[in-house]
């Protein structure tokens, strides 16, 4: 193996993990302000201590979590401005992404999205909220998968992952575990409609919709 191979593997490897991770804070497993062992994590993802170490330093850059000198790395706490900020941010990104997918995603795309819909419904009924978090994040990631900008994608998903680090919960009652639901359904009309504006007004009220600051002694989800 040649070493700009070895160094494409190693960079994948790291990328991949860095991923898991930021997966486990969006579901909670590691919360805001908690600091993450090294060890703990070459034992959870058995992975090196090598790739640990760069996926942490990648993680970093991305803001979801930071490094304090000489004490390590923990998932990053921000204050309610900051997360209002990356939600304005993410309105702006994701009605793009949303309008150029309109043009770009195929029959298997909206057949894929229904699906996703449909488990999005049977998981509100009975699933977990770990269950309900895996299939929106699924349903989101697909449809913007669609609009042909790969960095775009990577910026939503970045910062969707950046604003874990709050006190934050998208669905703070079942009442708006269903208002997500009826908007996946919304969405996915437009977009069988071929309807850019409508789609992107649909996106912009689901991001920007109802988040709530959780006390202090409460348990975010």
């Amino acid at each position: 193996m040649t070493s700009e191979r070895k160094r494409k593997n190693t960079g994948t490897r790291r990328a991949d993990l860095a991923n898991a991770i930021a997966e486990a804070i969006r579901l909670r497993m590691y919360r805001p302000g908690e600091w993450l062992r090294q060890i703990d994590l070459e034992e959870r993802f058995e992975a090196t201590r090598f790739d640990v170490r760069g996926a942490l330093d990648e993680l970093t850059a991305r803001k979801t979590i930071e490094h304090v000198p000489n004490r390590g790395y923990r998932v990053a706490e921000i204050d309610m401005k900051t997360y209002q900020e990356i939600v304005a941010i993410r309105v702006m990104l994701e009605t793009a992404a949303a309008e150029r997918a309109v043009a770009r995603i195929d029959e298997a795309g909206i057949a894929r999205l229904d699906e996703l819909a449909a488990q999005f419904s049977a998981a509100v009924l009975t699933g977990s909220r770990t269950e309900q978090s895996e299939i929106n994040h699924a349903f989101h990631q697909l449809m913007y998968s669609f609009c042909g900008n790969a960095v775009l994608q990577e910026t939503i998903w970045a910062l969707r992952d950046r604003g874990r680090g709050s006190r934050i919960t998208v669905w703070s009652s079942h009442e708006s575990l269903l208002r997500s639901d009826r908007e996946h359904y919304a969405m996915m009309e437009a977009l069988k409609a071929r309807d850019a504006g409508r789609l992107a007004a649909l996106v912009a009220t689901h991001v920007a919709k109802g988040a709530t600051l959780v006390p202090p002694l409460a348990v975010p989800v």
